[in-house]
């Protein structure tokens, strides 16, 4: 084969270039520090370098995330440790109220001390972190509380994404906390007149007689009305004699109830029915009972007639604002009924035959009816509540079931409300029952604000004789309901507890998955100095090599052969 000159230029020029590519991407890696620069270089390396890049970037973000959460969880934490000291502090002024030997102005400074903790308390609950407060649920920018601790939040969770399909909460909303429920809690009630002997001094005890009590030798009939926890209504009579015993009469209310589901005792001559069933709201109980001349009250609601259960005006809470003391419950899982909800769903009476509902208003009884079925809902029952009150006020009028369960009803110029059944009752929304001691659901501040105004008047137990006050529990009682509140937010803050904790933990495994996939990026994409070193030497060797022999060929002519 004949070989030209230009035929071995070209060949010098390509192994040139081609030398000198390799250098070039050589010298590329060691100064950049990594093997590609474009994808086209080596498409395998550049997808796993695209795939590694956004791993990475989803770690640093889920840090990221996941450290703000836990910020935020540990600032309500340290929230909470003062709320919890806050509260035992109160409760140990409780204690100190409730020793029977306090002078006036004692309760005095006493309850301005519990007066300060309380707004202290609201102060705590209104805490923020870089603007976003801690126990508004997710309103972040709504104020939680105003200052009388009405709640204004949500209950909705916050949760820090930390991973594919792996959410975190890391909040404590304001209605779990302010507004909690608690499964394993009992509903304890009392009656708010006591039974003393006829004397009108000595307490009763279990073995005293009903004629001891009454100061006569008739026999009474007693009635007693209410709820069982499982929505059906009680509603019955029955007659002791003169020598029978407070403990028969205790008995006898047992058996109203059936005596498995209920614990009826009697607390310094207060009668005290405890539901058995934990976690229920329903229960309700109220007794009267008469000889046919006389009469003995166990429940007093100012305004309300002796033996009156059923039909009691709606107590008001504010200018041309009323509100039921019955909370509309669910019987399915106890929560608090929507307007989508049907009557029927929170009372065990069957309402397929048709009821009808008695609206007074302004001191009209009825003012109006409203018939009702199984498939009413409470929307029409709101509705049809706007429309009447509408018509006699002349005014708009708002409906409305809060976070207790309770009825509302405003309008300007209402001055009188009450709803109830026409006949035996099957819906309940206002009734003259027992004080709640102790319930499942709570408000915490509402206890607050009942244990200072017990405290404010010396109100040992309850004093159903006093207007004023007849619907207040007392101290003795206030005691029991706020070891239920501190009980709650110690439970509570053991949660943020647990949701930090995941959290710090969150934030180590993302770290850690982090570093590894840099470390794998590093081992993908990055250079091999050593290596890239010995190759760069080795190529620089070959091409000086080549550019040696071809000055040697370059130098040969054929007088070199002749």
């Amino acid at each position: 084969m004949r070989i030209t000159q230009n035929n071995f230029y070209n060949r010098f020029v390509a192994e040139q270039q081609g030398i000198k590519q390799q250098l070039d991407a050589l010298s590329r890696q060691i100064s950049s520090g990594t093997k590609i620069k474009y994808g086209y270089e080596d498409p395998a390396v550049f997808a796993d370098t695209l795939r590694l890049d956004y791993e990475e970037h989803s770690l640093t973000q889920a840090v990221s995330v996941a450290t703000d959460a836990q910020n935020f969880a540990d600032n309500t934490d340290s929230v909470m440790f003062q709320f919890s000291d806050a509260l035992t502090r109160f409760k140990t002024l409780l204690i100190q109220a409730a020793n029977g030997s306090n002078a006036e102005s004692n309760y005095y400074a006493i309850s301005n001390e519990l007066k300060s903790l309380k707004e202290h308390l609201v102060n705590l609950g209104n805490s923020s972190i870089n603007g976003r407060f801690l126990f508004s649920g997710s309103k972040l920018d709504v104020k939680p509380l105003d200052k009388n601790g009405h709640y204004h939040g949500n209950g909705e969770e916050l949760k820090a994404v930390v991973g594919a399909g792996v959410e975190v909460p890391y909040n404590i909303p304001g209605e779990d906390l302010f507004l909690g429920e608690d499964a394993n809690v009992h509903r304890v009630v009392t009656t708010n007149i006591p039974l003393l002997k006829a004397n009108g001094n000595d307490p009763v005890t279990l073995d005293t007689t009903l004629q001891e009590v009454t100061g006569n030798a008739n026999s009474f009939t007693f009635t007693v009305q209410g709820r069982k926890s499982d929505g059906t209504i009680v509603s019955s009579s029955f007659s002791l004699n003169p020598a029978q015993t407070v403990k028969d009469l205790l008995d006898k209310i047992a058996e109203q109830y059936s005596n498995d589901t209920v614990d009826v005792g009697l607390v310094n001559g207060y009668i005290h029915v405890r539901d058995k069933l934990k976690g229920n709201s329903l229960f309700d109980f109220h007794i009267y009972g008469t000889d046919g001349t006389e009469d003995i009250d166990f429940i007093k609601t100012p305004g309300t007639a002796s033996g009156t259960y059923d039909g009691v005006p709606f107590e008001k809470t504010g200018e041309y604002t009323f509100r039921g003391n019955m909370g509309q419950f669910l019987l399915s899982n106890g929560s608090v009924a929507k307007g989508s909800n049907r009557l029927q769903e929170t009372t065990a009476v069957d309402l397929s035959g048709g009821r009808t509902l008695n609206i007074a208003i302004n001191g009209t009884d009825p003012a109006a009816a409203f018939g009702i079925d199984e498939t009413t809902s409470y929307q029409q029952l709101i509705d049809e509540l706007k429309s009447q009150v509408s018509a006699v006020t002349g005014n708009d009028a708002a409906v409305w079931i809060d976070r207790n369960g309770k009825l509302n009803i405003q309008s300007e110029g209402l001055d009188s409300f009450a709803l109830y059944d026409a006949n035996a009752p099957s819906l309940l929304f206002n009734t003259n029952d027992a004080l709640t001691v102790d319930d499942p659901k709570h408000d915490l501040f509402a206890s607050l604000g009942e244990a200072i105004e017990a405290v404010e008047n010396g109100l040992l137990y309850p004093d159903g004789s006093n207007d004023a006050l007849a619907r207040n529990p007392g101290i003795e009682n206030a005691l029991e309901r706020i070891d239920h509140v501190l009980d709650h937010v110690e439970k509570e803050h053991t949660k943020i507890g647990a949701m930090s904790n995941s959290l710090k933990y969150a934030v180590e495994r993302s770290e850690t998955l982090r570093i590894n996939v840099q470390t794998l990026r590093s081992d993908v994409l990055d250079t091999d100095i050593g290596e890239a070193t010995v190759r760069l030497n080795q190529l620089s060797l070959n091409f000086q090599a080549m550019m040696a022999s071809i000055a040697k060929v370059q130098n040969l002519s054929l007088v070199n052969y002749i």
